[in-house]
């Protein structure tokens, strides 16, 4: 999830017009560093438990709210497709959070 988020970061943020384009261009760059970041460590984490790593054809994608139009998106659509994929991460994270308080209980 976090690299298929910094993907369409970097889609979006290449494609955005507009008004306030650069402004959010800017903001997403810092959020793509932290993507990669969270990334990182999800996947030193998985192999600290004993799992292994997929590799770019074993994660499926499933982002059609992040993904760049076919027209150069406006600022308030990128938005709002950033919020809803960090909603996401969040939610991934406390079913990730959930699932390993029951291992250990």
């Amino acid at each position: 999830m976090e690299l298929e988020t910094v993907e369409n970061y970097i889609a979006n943020a290449v494609h955005l017009d507009g008004v306030r384009s650069e402004v959010v261009k800017t903001g997403t760059r810092g959020r793509r560093a932290d993507e990669v970041m969270h990334a990182q460590r999800l996947a030193q984490r998985i192999k600290t438990i004993g799992g292994l790593l997929p590799g770019s054809l074993g994660n499926p994608r499933s982002q059609t709210y992040l993904q760049p139009p076919k027209e150069p998106p406006m600022w308030s659509t990128s938005s709002k497709g950033v919020i809803k994929a960090e909603e996401g991460a969040i939610g991934q994270y406390n079913k990730s959070s959930s699932f390993a308080k029951a291992a250990i209980m």
